[in-house]
């Protein structure tokens, strides 16, 4: 089949979070024999040099990212639109970006796909205001990793200025995309859910896709770690998205005293993706906490390898958490939020140690810093459960979607 991706970020083999997801759905799906065309923003220099893709796909539009737009440029957009797109599908890195529409228009125009599908929701934009351009027998599907109505809800209940009259507009449009659309994938059961409590009639348009891990690349490291007298604590993400700036401030603000306190020697390492300045304002102000960039995944399995817990005190967003995958795969045990759990399913205080009650979340990581049997037990407990997921498996599940 010929299949069209409209990503929010440039699938790269080398970067944390979502665009990896979509990497390796592209490279499967390529596998299997479908076409693939890619138009896709760039947002910096790696991102025009990157051909990671280039073997998996005909064709690859790179377009520059729009930057970051002013209060002034969002309400140009925003009249120019009539109010037909929200505020925020028009704000700056990932929001609306007329050189991908147009390209969008023009691709369209030379090809015909079998399918359309746009990764992350704000680029089902694309699909909505310009379906009098997409053929009749083109599948046009959205896939979304997370709800932006309930990600602004929750972050809104958390005290942050969002008022309802945005919350409304974000609603209106997010699900009138949705429903507009053939098709909605989602990461996890749990996201399928909360689409469905916002519009019962997408019941019948979700297909449940899950993250996967590549398990031929994330393994165990092959020394005996568990004799090293290491106390490091990891948390890894693309810190372009805000949930994952708020996970590191919560676990250095709710957790980090009394981990010390009880294990001295302990090390927090916040890795990953375009840190801001406020994580470096943390460092500053605690003991024994390292912020650096993550790197290529060579680097990244180094990093998981080298670390004796994965933390995951996640408040923000839906979705799938990857990362989770890719630290139990190599064998690394993980304390995670419930929220962070998502799709994943694990067994509290066997695969995994779960809860959102941060003193207690505090108390699994010190005793799994204290107690290397019980570190030890739950790698291989963890291990196991990582290796049900793979890339592989869930592109198979895609690929069976397109063929409906």
């Amino acid at each position: 089949m010929n299949l069209l991706f409209l990503p929010k970020l440039l699938p790269r083999k080398d970067i944390i979070g979502g665009p990896i997801l979509i990497y390796h759905r592209i490279k499967n799906l390529s596998r299997m024999g479908h076409q693939i065309t890619l138009i896709t923003p760039a947002y910096d220099e790696q991102d025009r040099k990157d051909k990671s893709l280039e073997p998996f796909c005909e064709k690859i539009i790179k377009m520059d990212s729009t930057k970051q737009r002013s209060e002034e440029e969002i309400e140009e957009l925003y009249k120019r639109f009539n109010g037909g797109r929200p505020r925020f599908f028009l704000s700056g890195d990932g929001g609306f970006n007329q050189r991908i529409e147009d390209a969008f228009k023009a691709v369209l125009k030379e090809k015909h796909f079998e399918a359309i599908i746009a990764e992350y929701s704000m680029m089902g934009q694309y699909i909505e205001a310009n379906s009098d351009f997409i053929s009749k027998d083109t599948m046009s599907i959205i896939s979304v990793h997370e709800s932006y109505t309930k990600a602004f809800k929750l972050r809104a209940e958390r005290g942050e200025n969002i008022s309802e009259d945005i919350l409304k507009e974000l609603f209106t449009y997010e699900f009138k995309m949705y429903i507009k659309a053939d098709i909605i994938l989602t990461l996890t059961k749990e996201d399928a859910e909360i689409l469905i409590d916002y519009a019962p009639q997408l019941t019948n348009k979700i297909r449940i896709i899950p993250h996967g891990v590549d398990t031929d690349f994330y393994i165990p490291p092959k020394e005996n770690i568990w004799n090293r007298n290491t106390k490091n604590i990891l948390y890894l993400g693309n810190y372009q998205h805000y949930p994952n700036v708020d996970a590191v401030k919560n676990f250095v603000n709710n957790c980090w005293v009394k981990i010390l306190r009880q294990v001295p020697d302990a090390q927090f390492f916040a890795i990953g993706y375009k840190s801001p300045p406020e994580l470096f304002d943390l460092k500053n102000n605690y003991e024994n906490i390292t912020i650096q960039q993550g790197g290529d995944n060579e680097n990244v399995r180094r990093i998981y390898w080298k670390s004796d817990i994965m933390v995951a005190p996640i408040a923000l967003g839906t979705g799938f958490r990857g990362k989770l995958l890719e630290a139990m795969a190599c064998g690394l045990p993980v304390v995670a939020t419930k929220l962070a759990t998502f799709g994943i399913n694990p067994e509290n205080e066997v695969n995994m140690f779960v809860t959102d009650d941060y003193n207690l979340f505090s108390d699994y990581v010190i005793r799994l810093l204290k107690d290397t049997n019980l570190r030890r037990k739950t790698s291989r407990a963890s291990l196991e459960l990582a290796q049900k997921f793979d890339h592989r498996n869930a592109a198979m599940k895609l690929d069976q979607v397109l063929k409906e």
